[in-house]
């Protein structure tokens, strides 16, 4: 089954002043992104979770934040001056070199604000507890959000397919129309001629060839065969669900350029419009 990129878990570990909560967030993003508030973990520690949330999480940005006994954060929790005042320097060399005015709101952390020595009191065995049942959590809510994903997609692939047949239908009697007109062009131009007429038709023929687009349709029926085969697979598959679909988009492209009927035109708006809304649903895929 395939899963969403975004998700939520949380979860706690351990007893009074051993107890730690840690929340987990994900949103979409293109590697892996670790996001640690709350405790300055050894490395050690970070390393383990980040080892372990890559296997589990694979990708996207991931906000981690971990939660002591309240009376153990006010014991140890003190104001951490020396960086904060680094950090609101910088900004301001930020802005009087280059112009651009940092927000402090979006770029700090607790660790910015604050000096701590939790982790060393913290079993890395709990720690890694609460963040295995947290992940754990995450990825139940990634797979739910997946498969209403995977559901309107399809929804939507069938529609593509519908309109996609169609045209199929259309393209006969558009060929037909089209030979007529551009012979009948051909005709009116060189009435005081004397023309060949099997050579004439020919060339129509040759014209009329250049505007088919059964390679097309062919490679678009494919294409959708492989979107619906990935989308059911259990592996992470947002990468190739989004080239598919820029290959989706192309044909669909090539097909409204190489048209001129009414209405194969207006279906091929259509097919744009599905096509964007599929692929806005991907970005969200793992």
């Amino acid at each position: 089954m395939i899963q969403s990129m975004t998700g939520f878990g949380r979860s706690s570990a351990g007893s009074g002043n051993d107890r730690i909560t840690v929340s987990i967030k994900c949103i979409n993003g293109k590697v892996l992104d670790l996001k640690i508030r709350g405790l300055d973990l050894e490395y050690s520690i970070e390393k383990s979770i980040r080892d372990f949330l890559s296997e589990k999480i694979i990708r996207g940005t991931i906000y981690i934040n971990f939660e002591l006994d309240s009376n153990q954060n006010l014991k140890n929790f003190t104001l951490n001056d020396s960086r904060l005042k680094l950090l609101i320097a910088t900004i301001a060399t930020v802005e009087k070199k280059y112009g651009y005015k940092l927000d402090i709101n979006k770029i700090i952390t607790t660790n910015d604000l604050f000096l701590s020595n939790e982790s060393n009191d913290i079993s890395p065995k709990l720690i890694l507890s609460a963040i295995k049942d947290a992940s754990s959590k995450v990825i139940k809510m990634r797979k739910n959000e997946g498969a209403a994903l995977r559901d309107d997609i399809l929804t939507r692939i069938v529609s593509l397919k519908k309109m996609l047949s169609s045209n199929e239908k259309q393209l006969p009697l558009e060929y037909k129309k089209r030979t007529k007109k551009t012979k009948k062009r051909i005709s009116e131009l060189l009435k005081d001629f004397q023309v060949d007429e099997a050579r004439m038709n020919q060339e129509i023929a040759h014209i009329a060839d250049k505007s088919d687009v059964t390679e097309e349709i062919i490679r678009l029926k494919s294409h959708f065969s492989q979107f619906e085969k990935i989308l059911k697979t259990s592996k992470p598959a947002g990468r190739s669900l989004n080239f598919l679909l820029q290959e989706i988009s192309r044909e669909i492209n090539t097909i409204g350029s190489k048209s001129f009927s009414e209405k194969i035109i207006k279906n091929i708006i259509k097919m744009k419009e599905e096509a964007e809304k599929i692929r806005e649903q991907v970005q969200n895929i793992l």
